[in-house]
C-alpha cells in the first residue's frame, strides 16, 4: 500500500479554505484543470460525487464515496467506488483536514492510501503527487483570487 501525504500552509483563515472541501462549489473551484465536472449524489455521509477528469488524467470519470465528514474538525474523507477504469489505484482513500493556524491562516493536511494496479508503485505514486500538486495551486489561487 502506498501513501502519500502533503501539508501546506496556505495564507487564509480556516473557515475559509474549509468551503473548499464543505461545499459543492468550492470542491468545483478546487479540482479546475484536471476535473472537468462533478455530479454529486446525496447529501451528508454516503453521498457520492462523480467527477469527469481531463488533463493529465486520461478523459473519464471516477466516483468517490463520501465516508467521514466532521466540520467542528474541518476534516474529510472519501473513497473511490468505481474507478471508472482510468485511475489505476485500489482501495484509494482521500483524506483532507485544515489546521487553523491563527486567525489568518491554516495547514492544509492531505494524505491518501491506495495499491497501484498493474503498474510500478513509482508512477502511481507521481499520478497522485500530481494530483496533490494542482490541487494545492488551486487552493492558492483560490485565495489569490478572494474566491474564498
Amino acid at each position: 500500500m502506498i501513501t502519500v501525504e502533503r501539508a501546506v500552509r496556505v495564507d487564509a483563515a480556516a473557515s475559509r479554505v474549509w468551503t473548499l472541501f464543505a461545499t459543492q462549489e468550492g470542491q468545483r473551484r478546487a479540482e479546475e484543470g484536471f476535473v472537468s465536472s462533478i455530479e454529486f449524489e446525496g447529501e451528508g455521509l454516503g453521498m457520492v460525487r462523480t467527477m469527469r477528469t481531463e488533463g493529465h488524467l486520461a478523459d473519464g470519470y471516477v466516483k468517490e464515496r463520501l465516508d467521514h465528514y466532521d466540520a467542528a474538525e474541518m476534516e474529510m474523507m472519501f473513497r473511490i467506488i468505481d474507478t471508472g477504469d482510468i485511475v489505476p489505484f485500489a482501495d484509494y482513500c482521500g483524506f483532507a483536514k485544515i489546521i487553523p493556524a491563527g486567525p489568518s491562516a491554516c495547514v492544509l493536511l492531505m494524505r491518501s492510501t491506495f495499491v497501484p494496479v498493474d503498474m510500478p508503485e513509482a508512477e502511481a505514486r507521481a499520478i497522485s503527487e500530481e494530483n496533490y500538486r494542482l490541487f494545492i495551486a488551486n487552493v492558492h489561487a483560490a485565495v489569490a483570487a478572494g474566491d474564498v
